[in-house]
């Protein structure tokens, strides 16, 4: 299928805000590449975030990502917004992870062409070498803002048009943790999508990621190109949907005092204030 269900999850306006470029702080932890990358060998630094964004016009796309080795790990899948009318655009968002080499392949699907096919897969060797004691690189930007720190009671619901709403601190969001429970015993892994959304519900990211069960209660998402620019003060939103049922969000009685948990847009708990369990992360 086309890489992870992220269109899915687009419960927010079409005519969303762009994300903007990174800083030049962000672009030295991060190995941005694209298709003109194609076929080459590449070098990153343990630790380091790679971020490799393709995109194609009509019906092809681009799939699930192909990984030679666990010298990289895939961390997650970003739909770049807003999303381009003539076909999705992604932007894999990798961890150099130990040293050694890899090769990423990222496959075209939903195509009839075998030359075409051919043409456009995406093929990247990357090495990586040690970073010498310097971790930075994946977390550089992961400062912490907003946090609900309410202790848990057992209280959780299913990933369905659920909302957390939040004001951040800092000007632009770099990540989202979220703690997640399993509702539904039996698959190793579920896939999980997070939107962020602005006060009039435009969303300004929509990341997924495959989250596996016995790890599940600490759902970090990192949010591509060094994060988001975003508004002090202002009203932000995360949405979470998954699949197949597997996991819920939990929640708590009151917890976080600026913003609410939400489901279908109604609060959560009716007259009883509630929150989700979640954390931001950002910069300046």
């Amino acid at each position: 299928m086309v890489a992870f269900t992220l269109v899915l999850v687009v419960c927010g306006k079409a005519d969303a805000q762009k994300v903007d470029a990174p800083s030049p702080t962000f672009q030295q932890h991060i190995l941005s590449l694209n298709f003109t990358n194609n076929g080459q060998h590449l070098v990153a630094s343990v630790g380091q975030q790679i971020e490799i964004t393709l995109g194609t016009v009509g019906g092809p796309q681009y799939g699930k990502p192909e990984v030679s080795s666990a010298t990289i790990r895939l961390e997650s899948v970003a739909l770049c917004v807003p999303v381009n009318p003539g076909g999705p655009t992604f932007t894999y968002i990798f961890e150099a992870a130990a040293e050694g080499e890899a090769q990423v392949t990222v496959p075209i699907i939903f195509s009839d062409n075998p030359e075409w096919t051919k043409q456009h897969t995406f093929a990247v060797t990357i090495r990586v070498r040690s970073d010498h004691g310097n971790r930075r690189g994946l977390h550089a930007s992961l400062t912490p803002d907003q946090s609900n720190t309410e202790p848990w009671k057992s209280a959780w619901t299913n990933l369905n048009n659920v909302q957390q709403s939040f004001k951040p601190s800092l000007p632009r969001l770099t990540g989202v943790e979220v703690e997640l429970v399993v509702a539904n015993p039996g698959p190793a892994s579920g896939e999980v999508t997070m939107a962020l959304m602005n006060a009039e519900g435009e969303n300004l990211a929509v990341v997924s990621k495959i989250v596996a069960v016995a790890d599940c209660n600490h759902v970090l998402f990192l949010l591509p190109k060094g994060g988001v620019r975003v508004l002090p003060g202002q009203v932000y939103s995360i949405a979470l949907n998954g699949d197949r049922g597997v996991f819920g969000w939990k929640y708590v009685k009151d917890g976080y005092a600026n913003g609410a948990a939400s489901l279908n847009g109604k609060p959560l708990s009716g007259e009883t204030p509630s929150t989700f369990l979640f954390r931001t992360f950002g910069a300046n």
